[in-house]
């Protein structure tokens, strides 16, 4: 499922955000992640096999990189207040599939190759976060045993969740045109944008929204995100950064207000030093 062998369009990209919740993310990486690693291994002889004739498989070097590149990232993503919420319980899999790889006895890391050089492939270039609210206590007047109360109950820890997702990739981010013009923000209904020529940065929805951030190079030209026919040599480097924190509308500006937006941006060049 790399995002560029879906017909040439990424399968995950901010844009689609509408239509595709982040939570969604989650819960497939959840369920096919580990299988998936798992299977990767016990291929081992020929673990390229259902990746793409621009496979190779990664030196030590370039995968202690990008693994310390990944911890790196991680480290800088804001975290919501631990007494309102605490993670998912999502495990490592899924949160972080390449470092979680890495901890698989005998595992054989990968990656695919763009006109820059070869990195891992999706879903092994992302990271994913989720919180929940933490449960209330019962209502007063023994409201908890209404069963509607207690639906509603439900209803507000599902809507209070929050999410964060990381995309890592080796070439710049790539956006649509649109009467001529890139189309650097999506989202028609966006607001709180924010553009430079490194950076880009929007929010979408009401009580429950989405912010989007887009750390370097943007490009219109598909044909430098598309994989190349052969594996590359090289390991390429870190092009380009995209973000989205999704989760009620207060929570999200607070944990805009913790990034380092320079850290971010400090990650991008070459992950093998």
């Amino acid at each position: 499922m790399d995002e560029n062998r879906c017909g040439n369009k990424k399968c995950f990209t901010a844009k689609e955000g509408g239509s595709l919740p982040v939570g969604l993310l989650s819960a497939v990486l959840s369920t096919i992640l580990i299988g998936a690693m798992l299977s990767s291994t016990a291929s081992a002889q020929n673990p390229c096999d259902e990746i793409g004739s621009d496979c190779r498989v990664l030196t030590a070097a370039e995968v202690k990189a990008f693994k310390e590149l990944v911890l790196a990232v991680k480290a800088l993503l804001p975290v919501p207040d631990a007494t309102r919420y605490t993670p998912n319980g999502a495990i490592e899999a899924s949160t972080m599939p390449f470092v979680a790889e890495t901890k698989i006895p005998g595992a054989v890391s990968t990656g695919g190759s763009w006109q820059a050089g070869c990195f891992p492939v999706y879903p092994k270039n992302s990271l994913s976060f989720g919180y929940d609210a933490r449960a209330t206590q019962g209502n007063p007047g023994g409201k908890e045993k209404d069963p509607l109360a207690a639906v509603q109950a439900m209803m507000a820890v599902v809507e209070n969740k929050i999410e964060l997702v990381v995309w890592l990739r080796p070439h710049a981010h790539l956006v649509d045109v649109e009467d001529g013009k890139p189309m650097d923000v999506p989202d028609l209904d966006a607001y709180n944008i924010e553009k430079s020529d490194q950076f880009v940065s929007w929010q979408t929805g009401d009580d429950n929204v989405a912010l989007h951030m887009i750390f370097g190079p943007r490009t219109i030209k598909e044909a430098e995100t598309l994989h190349l026919d052969k594996p590359s040599p090289k390991f390429a480097p870190l092009k380009s950064i995209e973000l989205i924190i999704s989760g009620p509308r207060g929570e999200v500006a607070a944990l805009k207000k913790k990034i380092d937006r320079n850290a971010f941006a400090a990650l991008l060049g070459p992950v093998l030093k």
